[in-house]
């Protein structure tokens, strides 16, 4: 991740400690991790935000309308699969944040099967409960009906990491195009120097950027 926003900011790779000072260049996080957002903060003009504590940040919600078009990059980390449906807000407002000709640096769980898993397509209002035998998740659906799903799957961290989705790589490059992004890369060298190295041939990250 750090490797693809150092060769789209820079046009070589770095680590952090080597990037320049460049303050007049505004990055967002969502939920990165602190031993990058903190380092990061040193180097630009950075702030990381949280679902679920200061700085607040839904991608999904509406957005705070001094955010929009702000953002000469933003760094988005194991979020979307987490998203509640329908997740093309969350492009939307992606889109929405970045300056004209910002870069997004998106990693997020993705298979090659044909189409995306949506876990819970019909959800509404919804609770999650824990039971005797682990969690379920209550939902009742716009039309009234009950829904009851079992055998969850949570992601490691703090927040909410229920897993609400798997997405396939095209349907993923499809709602990024639909967002309106330009220049979708998926990054599969390896960096051997920096211990980069795919195993496999998916959940790669991937740039994208708003057209100037």
């Amino acid at each position: 991740m750090i490797d693809v926003l150092s060769r789209s900011l820079t046009g070589q790779s770095l680590t952090i400690s080597n990037f320049p000072p460049r303050k007049e260049i505004r990055g967002l996080g969502l939920t990165d991790p602190h031993s990058i957002a903190s380092r990061l903060a040193e180097k630009f003009d950075y702030q990381n935000t949280y679902f679920h504590q200061s700085p607040h940040l839904d991608i999904a919600a509406e957005l705070d309308p001094a955010r929009l078009n702000s953002y000469d990059f933003v760094i988005s980390s194991e979020v979307f699969e987490h998203v509640v449906p329908p997740v093309s807000r969350a492009f939307a407002n992606t889109f929405g944040l970045l300056k004209p000709g910002g870069l997004l640096v998106l990693t997020v769980p993705y298979g090659i099967q044909q189409s995306t898993i949506e876990h819970f397509p019909r959800l509404h209002d919804f609770t999650i409960e824990k039971t005797n035998n682990g969690f379920i998740l209550k939902n009742r659906t716009q039309e009234g009906t009950t829904e009851i799903f079992e055998h969850l799957v949570f992601h490691s961290g703090p927040g909410t990491t229920l897993e609400m989705r798997v997405f396939s790589e095209d349907d993923l490059l499809r709602r990024l195009a639909d967002a309106g992004f330009t220049g979708i890369e998926i990054h599969r060298p390896t960096q051997f120097r920096f211990g980069i190295w795919w195993p496999q041939a998916w959940s790669l990250p991937i740039s994208a950027r708003k057209p100037a």
